[in-house]
Formats: C-alpha cells, sequence, structure tokens
C-alpha cells in the first residue's frame, strides 16, 4: 500500500510539473515527448558528471570549481582537452600554470590549440619574450585566450606609444591584462586625456608606468578624470597622471576612510586635497599609517596637523627607520636648550642620512650621546606607544 501511494505520488509530482512547462511555453506534450525530455535531461547529466570527473581528475580543479566550470563547458569524451593539456604541457607549461588557466578559463579546454592558441604564443615569441615569461603571462590572465582578444594590434599600440619593442614587452610582463584590452576603448581613454591637455610625455608616462588605469571600463575611466579635475588638479603636470594612478587603486570606501582619518586630526577637507595635489601618494597610507605619523607629529613633538599637509610626502617616510629615530633626536637637542620648542623643518626629516649625520648630529657638542640615541632607536623595528 505505501509503496503504491509513493509511485502515485511520484507521477503525480512529474506530470505536475510538465503540465506547468506545457502551461508556460503553450505547447502540449506527448508521452514520446516526455521521453525525449527525461533522455536529455538524462544526457546532459551524464555530460556534466563526465566534466566534472575530467577536471578534477586531469586537471585539479576542486569539485567545487569543477561543477562550476561544467556549467559553461561540456564534454563526454577526453579527446579534445587532452589534446588542449598536451600543447599546452609541449610548450613549456606547468602543472600549476596549467591548473590557473583552465580554472580561469575552462573554456580553453574547447579550443583548437593550433588555431587559437598558438597564434597567440608565437607572436609574443617573434617579439623576444621567452617561453617561461610566456608562461607567466598567460597563466596569471588566462582569460587573454579567448578567441576575441588578439595581441597583435594592442601591443602595436602601446608600442607606437613607447616607441620600444623592449620597454612594450616590460610592460605586458608587468601588466598581462592589457593585452586583453579593447583598442578602441583604450583609444578613446587617450583621446580624452588629450582633450583635457595631458600633454604627449605623460601619456607615456601613463603608457610605461600607470597603464591600470586603462584597464577600467570608459565610463569609470570618465569618472575618474572628471573626479580629478573637479578637484582643481594642473592636467598638464605628471601629478595629474600619479593622481590617476592613486585614485585608480583606491575603492571609495578606502578613500573616505583615510579622509576621515585625516580630518580625525584636525585637518580640513581643503587641505588634505591640497595636499594630494602637491603629492598624490598622500592618499596612498593606510589607516593606520596616518594615525602613527600624525600621532609622532602631533602628540609627541607638538606639532600643528597643518605642517604635515604643507608637506605631505612625509606621510610616505618610514615611521620605524626614520621618522622616529630623528624625532628622538629633535627631542634630545630641545631638551638640551640647543633647538628652540618651536623649531619646524622638513628639511629636518627630509634630508639623505649622510647629511643628517654630518650637519645634526656631528655638529652637536654631545655627538656621541646624541649618534648612540639615533642608532638605537633605528635598530628598533617598532616603537610601541606612539
Amino acid at each position: 500500500m505505501l509503496e503504491f501511494l509513493s509511485r502515485n505520488i511520484t507521477c503525480s509530482v512529474r506530470t505536475s510539473l510538465i503540465d506547468k512547462v506545457c502551461i508556460f511555453e503553450n505547447i502540449s506534450l506527448s508521452s514520446s515527448s516526455i521521453r525525449h525530455i527525461s533522455s536529455n535531461s538524462t544526457n546532459t547529466t551524464n555530460h556534466q558528471a563526465f566534466t566534472v570527473s575530467y577536471l578534477i581528475n586531469s586537471c585539479g580543479l576542486s569539485p567545487k570549481s569543477a561543477l562550476a566550470a561544467s556549467k559553461d563547458i561540456h564534454f563526454d569524451a577526453p579527446h579534445k582537452p587532452d589534446v588542449v593539456l598536451g600543447f599546452l604541457k609541449n610548450r613549456g607549461f606547468s602543472k600549476a600554470q596549467i591548473f590557473n588557466i583552465v580554472k580561469g578559463y575552462p573554456g580553453v579546454l574547447l579550443t583548437n590549440p593550433d588555431k587559437t592558441l598558438l597564434p597567440k604564443l608565437e607572436f609574443l615569441q617573434s617579439k623576444g619574450v621567452s617561453s617561461p615569461d610566456i608562461a607567466k603571462i598567460i597563466s596569471s590572465h588566462p582569460w587573454t585566450l579567448q578567441r576575441r582578444y588578439c595581441f597583435v594590434p594592442i601591443f602595436y599600440f602601446f608600442k607606437n606609444l613607447l616607441q620600444s619593442d623592449d620597454t612594450t614587452i616590460k610592460v605586458f610582463k608587468r601588466y598581462p591584462g592589457l593585452l586583453g584590452l579593447d583598442l578602441e576603448i583604450v583609444t578613446s581613454m587617450l583621446d580624452i586625456l588629450r582633450d583635457t591637455g595631458v600633454p604627449e610625455s605623460n601619456l607615456l608616462m601613463l603608457a610605461r608606468c600607470y597603464p591600470l588605469t586603462m584597464m577600467l571600463t570608459l565610463e569609470k575611466f570618465k569618472k575618474l578624470v572628471e573626479e580629478l579635475r573637479a578637484m582643481d588638479f594642473d592636467t598638464s603636470t605628471s601629478r595629474f597622471v600619479l593622481a590617476m594612478n592613486v585614485l585608480c587603486l583606491t575603492s571609495r570606501v578606502k578613500w573616505e576612510r583615510k579622509l576621515d582619518a585625516y580630518r580625525d586630526w584636525g585637518l580640513s577637507h581643503e587641505e588634505i586635497l591640497a595636499a594630494f595635489r602637491k603629492y598624490p601618494y598622500f592618499m596612498t597610507a593606510s589607516e593606520y599609517k596616518i594615525m602613527k605619523v600624525m600621532c609622532l607629529f602631533v602628540n609627541k613633538l607638538g606639532w600643528e596637523p597643518s605642517f604635515i599637509a604643507k608637506h605631505p610626502s612625509l606621510m610616505l617616510y618610514s615611521v620605524e627607520k626614520t621618522l622616529i629615530p630623528r624625532a628622538s633626536v629633535l627631542e634630545f637637542l630641545v631638551s638640551r636648550g640647543l633647538i628652540e620648542k618651536s623649531f619646524r623643518s622638513y628639511e629636518f626629516f627630509q634630508s639623505p642620512e649622510n647629511k643628517f649625520l654630518q650637519n645634526v648630529i656631528s655638529s652637536c657638542a654631545d655627538s656621541t650621546e646624541l649618534l648612540q640615541l639615533y642608532r638605537e632607536k633605528q635598530n628598533l623595528s617598532r616603537c610601541k606607544g606612539i
């Protein structure tokens, strides 16, 4: 009796699901159609099971990654993916690099390696890129192997800017993702910069040193340029390009937190922006670094917060190796009456080590004691409580 009820319930559920599909599609299904659907569903499941098994056993993917990848690729025989894996192995790709490629771009297993992969690898090789470097480039950004990405036009675009094969190769080795850029979009980006007054020399600097900004969407790129112009940046200076890079690499949440961190120490919004315009790396300091530097100058030395805003490069000096040791020297000199407490000097912290030793420590009557103090502070890996 229970078996009979179970069979009826199962049939009822299946019939209900089929009825819903028929109503939705406005079609009627015969019993043969139902068997066909069931057969297709079974075949799809079998294909997916084989794909998942292959990705796990032959490519090293985790079950979770393999299941996710199987939603985009399907195969029921190992021949085609085996050819791709063999091709990569024969071209010098390590097991770990092949794993990264398959995980990042599972579709590579369905490509014809001689038609899709080989031309890209041979092009890079023709430009002097070594086989190990090619493997590193491709495995770090495997999505560039997709058919729609062609290395040739974007390579020559950068070469025209940089005027050198060697320099272009160095840029692509550092930023492999550039190989997947859309030439039309990148051209539009440079046109936008030219229209806003960025000179060619700074476009060259952007392409050579800070090309990650070109990996933004065109819409985000436009917004970034507009935001910097709203901050009254002079677009003709190299600082504008530096600021583009800083803003590109800083999320909106982190940007706001850093603004708050500076405001907490009494700096106005305009003082912060003025410091950013003067030295864009001012906004690359972490919240913790901001706290340490401001605490040292404001709480320990008693200097005004505005001093940091006027000399923003101080924010990037090492607190333990430079700022604390020199602040200790300054406190020593003030305590001995050799320097007024009102003394303020950017050069005191900025000057090269040899000049600091010669002009500050060696010229002091208590140079031996002062040098010992200075060295002790330098040797501390970190200073607690400041």
